[in-house]
Formats: C-alpha cells, structure tokens, sequence
C-alpha cells in the first residue's frame, strides 16, 4: 500500500500527463482511485492506476496499454497520445448519466433528509462539481420521478 506521500507523486504524474495529452480527458476522484472522463463528460474510461502503472483496459477486461507514471519530460507523450486515441476509439467505455437542475449548471451531487436521525424525507443537494454518477438510466429516471418539485434532467 502506497503512503500519502508516494500517492502524492503518482497523481502529480497522472495530471501531468493527462494535461500534455491535451484530449480534454478530465480526472476524478482523487486522490485514492483516480478515474478518467471522456472530453464530452458522458463516459467513464475503463482504467486505473495501480501504484504508478496506468492501465488502459481492453475487451475482457485485459490491459490493452499499461504505461508506467514517470515525470513528463520521460514519456514519449506523442507514442502516448495516439495509444489513447485508438483506445478512445477502438473500446466501448463506461455510459454514464448525470442530473441536474435544467438550465442551472448545478448537479445532484448528494442527499440529505429533513429527519437526520430517522433519514426521512431526503431532498437532493446541488452544486457545479463532482456530480454523482448513475451508470443506469432507469435509476437516474427514478431520482427525476422522486422529486418532481424541481426541475430536474437527465444529462446523457
């Protein structure tokens, strides 16, 4: 198990790169279990970070690339680029849906309920970052017909 420290270096190197790469790929859940977005924010990436190898998956959930975090200046980041590309293109990733407040900008990022104790009556909690994600869209239907009193969408 890394210690804070060597996870501070890894996901220095995972920013680094994902920003050389210039795809628009945005990075999440940091700093434990960095997940990758696509560009478009509608798909997750099917990859992870295991201490300083980041694994692309392929069909089966093989490893179609792996590459080894290391400082910028030490990766062939065109070699880099174009594997990312064709992986875009080649593997079907992760679908997932998020909600939000039509014509807001703001997401459903959490519950929290009237009753604390008993966790009764939730009501949904808003803001501009880290939405919560539903990888099912007869969920995420399910949250919309639950609260009606706002005026919520799905984003696909």
């Amino acid at each position: 198990m890394m210690n804070e420290e060597g996870i501070s270096e890894r996901n220095g190197y995972l920013i680094a790169l994902i920003s050389e790469l210039n795809l628009g790929l945005h990075i999440i859940d940091l700093p434990h279990k960095p997940r990758i977005l696509s560009k478009d924010g509608k798909s997750l990436l099917r990859c992870y970070v295991h201490n300083f190898t980041f694994h692309l998956k392929g069909a089966n959930e093989d490893s179609y690339y792996q590459l080894k975090l290391k400082p910028i200046e030490r990766i062939n980041i065109d070699e880099v680029r174009n594997a990312f590309n064709e992986w875009i293109e080649m593997f079907e990733h992760t679908e997932i849906f998020t909600i939000s407040i039509k014509d807001s900008g703001l997401f459903v990022t959490g519950f929290n309920h009237h009753n604390k104790i008993l966790k009764k009556n939730p009501y949904p909690v808003f803001a501009r970052y880290d939405p919560l994600f539903y990888y099912d869209v007869k969920r995420a239907e399910s949250i919309l017909e639950k609260f009606t009193d706002y005026n919520l969408i799905i984003n696909q």
